[in-house]
């Protein structure tokens, strides 16, 4: 075997073992949402300063539901991603991991990821409105968190946006060249 059937025999095995891990990160992220709400103590589940808003006992129905409601924002931007890197890893095992549609679904990876980090933070304020809302109550608190982590994420985002970018850019290059003589 030559070296470029290697790096092909290669890639198409990482796809395969990317489109896996991708069932598995999206299966896993889809059941602790509704065990975090529906079936375990939301407390242990929650970041620190979140659980601190949550009152003393279980949570009632309505705010478990909330609660779920809340959190498919960011588990539907972490679907999107998957959903990206599964093309991508269609792409690398067809064997075309550079063709003009993998740099728009790079560009729709980075938007995700930008997605998923805003909705971080918005979760965190309408779990905190959920948790210490009482009706005719004045202590309601909305905690608003948008943690670095959320942040470096956005950035990253916006990195990938761009090399898709490129990447689509580079392949109009390539394209125009491949027929000059």
């Amino acid at each position: 075997m030559d070296g470029k059937t290697i790096r092909a025999t290669r890639l198409v095995g990482l796809g395969r073992v990317l489109k896996v891990f991708i069932w598995l990160a999206g299966s896993v992220s889809a059941c602790v949402a509704v065990l975090r709400w529906f079936v375990c103590d939301v407390r242990a589940f929650l970041p620190p300063t979140l659980a601190a808003f949550m009152p003393s006992g279980s949570l009632d129905m309505a705010r478990r539901s909330a609660g779920f409601c809340a959190e498919l924002m960011p588990l539907a931007a972490a679907i999107y991603i998957l959903v990206m890197l599964y093309r991508i890893a269609s792409a690398c095992i067809g064997g075309t991991p550079f063709g003009p549609k993998v740099g728009l679904v790079c560009s729709r990876l980075g938007c995700g990821l930008i997605l998923l980090g805003a909705a971080n933070g918005l979760y965190t304020a309408l779990v905190s409105v959920i948790l210490t809302y009482t009706p005719g109550a004045k202590n309601l608190r909305i905690s608003f968190g948008l943690s670095t982590a959320d942040l470096y994420l956005m950035v990253v985002g916006v990195a990938v946006m761009m090399l898709g970018y490129v990447m689509d850019e580079a392949y109009r290059i390539y394209q125009e060249n491949s027929l000059i003589i």
